[in-house]
Formats: C-alpha cells, structure tokens, sequence
C-alpha cells in the first residue's frame, strides 16, 4: 500500500504496462480517450515494491488525456479494503502516521474536464447522463473555481449524490460532495478548504487499535462506511455491515430469477426488512406475477393428468404412445407420468423450479414452459 504515486505526463506513460490486459479498456471520445479499468481479475492491481507497472495499474481507474495524449484529469487511484488484501492487512497499516477519517458517500465520482475551452463534468467513463444530471446544480462561483482549478493541472474529486441517483442510501437533495483534489501529473493529494462546494464529513484520526476501531464501526447504520487517508495520499476503506448487506440485497433482486430464487426458499422475510419501498413494490409485483405462473402451470398439468386418466385409464402405456406426443408443452410429459404413480405436482414444481434459478438460461426456459 505504501509507494509513490507513479508520474504520468502522457498516455504513452500508461499504454506499455495495460497493454494485452483485457480488463482495461482505451475509450476514445470527442474530448480525447478514457483509460479504465472494465474487471478486477485475480492479479490485476498486484505489484511488487518497486513495480511501474504495478502503480500504474492501480491509476487506471477513469484517466483522461486530451487528443494530443496529454493527461488531464487524474481521478483516484484504485485502493482497497481493510483486510481485502495481504497489504491492507491490519497490523501492516501503520495508523501512527498522519491520517483522517473520511465518511464514504454513496453516489457516483465526479471530476471536471474542459473541451473547447468549456467546463464539463465527467464520471469515470468520461461525460455521462449522470454526470450531464450533476452539472445542472453547478453555480457560477462554483465552474469558475472548477475552471481555474483544471486550467493548473489539478483535479478536484466530488461524489454526486441526489435522490435520482440513488444507490442505497437516501438524500434529501442533489449535491456535489468535495473529496479532495489531485496533482494530475504527480498523483499527490490535497484538500482545498476553500473548495466552494459541501466538503466531504472529516472526523479526525482514529482513536486506540485499528481492530477495536473497525469493530465498532461496522456496526454503524444508515451510512456506507468510512475511509482512512493518510498524509502520503494513499487511502484504505471499510464498509459497514448493514451497507453491506442491503447493497446485496439490492444487487440480487435486479434479476427475475433471483427474487424467485428467494421465493422459493422461503427467504422473503428476511429481505423485506432490507428494502426501501420502490425496491419493495418491485419484489411484490413479481410476486404476484411468480404466484399466479405457479398456480397456472399447476392448473394445466392437473388438466393433463385428468385429462390422461378419463382418456387412457391411467395407463402409461397408452399414454405414452396416444397422449404425450399430442402436448403442445413436451415438458409436461415427466410431470404426468410422476403424477400417475402417485406423485403431487406442487413439491415437483418447486423442485424444477429450485434447479433453474441459478442459471440464467434454463430460469427463461423455465419461465416460458410455465408461461405457456
């Protein structure tokens, strides 16, 4: 964790050491090109004392050269947290160095750019709709700092949080939090008190055994968690629990098939209580949907299975030659043969069901078969 934050002049500094390494990409855009990193594979922010490469990995988190490949906006370099790696081990962070505490806001990094000579701002991938969403609370005092601040190679750092960007926690407005700024060539941090915009909540270093401070911490509700900055720049980060776990939740029910996951296991009521209301009226509504599939295919196998036996005597002979080859639905021939040997449908279904989830494919498939 403790190096010295690589130089960078151009992009030619960068390209040698993310070349044949796809989880990087080189985004070229109307204002120059982006370097970002797209997957954290196993080894991809290794690096040995000493290792170039290594520390210029670890920038390529959103760097930004202008179409002549200079550098102009340097955002922060990519560190981890507490424990995540062999570095940021507790009893290797030497917490008697200057530091302070940071509260880690939940909303999207922002940075300036400047293309034709006008102000923008930029989210790691360059001008986005979020960031376009963050430039309409901008006041003027506030792009002319920006504007002489990226005139001087400097990059100051915001987190855009508002309640149309939301990820898990609530704010009340829209707002631009100052983080601090970086030297875009060196990399060194700083923080400009005079930033006129809402800075970041600071609370001082940490008091007592780095262990004993986590443990604490993680604790804490209604907020992401905290970030510990040192003097030298480099940062480590620690979430809370309860952060944690929602962000999960909220991850898991963006798929169908993980709500019915939770559905059919039973666990519904433990992730209520995680929900706000829309990601709640979201899992309610399928619900219903998953519901009333369930009680429509159970509907159409009981047809067929009484429809097999007034037919074929329940003779599975002759259903097999004279009935299941008329199904429109040739799944339904395993459900109607169990159901001839005594089997109920409903533990069956839930069965099938229980087997699909966890692969994206055969849940569509299974969906569409019930659907049907």
């Amino acid at each position: 964790m403790n190096y010295t934050f690589p130089m960078i002049r151009t992009i030619d500094d960068v390209l040698p050491h993310i070349e044949g390494r796809s989880e990087f990409i080189v985004a070229e855009r109307e204002f120059g090109c982006v370097i970002n990193y797209v997957v954290a594979m196993q080894h991809t922010f290794d690096m040995d004392e000493g290792d170039i490469g290594g520390a210029i990995r670890r920038e390529c988190r959103g760097l930004i050269f202008d179409k002549e490949g200079k550098i102009m906006s340097r955002p922060f370099h990519k560190f981890f947290n507490v424990n995540e790696r062999e570095e940021t081990q507790t009893h290797l962070i030497d917490m008697t160095k200057p530091h302070v505490t940071m509260e880690k806001m939940d909303g999207s990094m922002i940075r300036p750019l400047i293309m034709n000579d006008e102000l923008f701002l930029g989210t790691k991938m360059g001008i986005t709709d979020i960031a376009l969403d963050s430039m309409k609370i901008l006041y003027d005092n506030q792009k002319d700092w920006l504007f002489a601040k990226v005139k001087a190679g400097e990059t100051p750092l915001f987190e855009y949080v508002a309640p149309t960007n939301k990820i898990v926690l609530d704010y009340d407005k829209a707002d631009l939090v100052y983080l601090g700024s970086r030297d875009n060539i060196t990399g060194k941090y700083f923080f400009d008190e005079d930033a006129p915009f809402t800075h970041v909540p600071r609370y001082g270093k940490v008091t007592g055994n780095l262990d004993e401070y986590i443990a604490r911490q993680r604790g804490a509700e209604n907020r992401e968690g905290d970030i510990i900055r040192f003097a030298d720049g480099h940062m480590v980060k620690r979430k809370n629990d309860w952060y944690v776990r929602i962000h999960k939740t909220k991850d898991m029910i963006r798929f169908d098939r993980n709500i019915a996951d939770i559905i059919i296991n039973e666990e519904l009521d433990d992730v209520i209580p995680l929900l706000d209301s829309a990601d709640l009226i979201t899992v309610r509504e399928y619900e219903k949907r998953f519901d009333a599939a369930i009680e429509n295919v159970l509907g159409r196998l009981e047809g067929l299975v009484t429809l097999a036996r007034v037919l074929h005597g329940g003779a599975k002979k002759e259903v097999a030659i004279n009935f299941v080859p008329n199904l429109i639905n040739k799944d339904d021939a395993s459900f109607i043969f169990s159901a001839l040997n005594g089997k109920e449908l409903r533990p069956m279904l839930i069965k099938k069901i229980k087997a699909s989830v966890g692969n994206g494919p055969k849940y569509d498939a299974m969906i569409e078969w019930m659907e049907a």
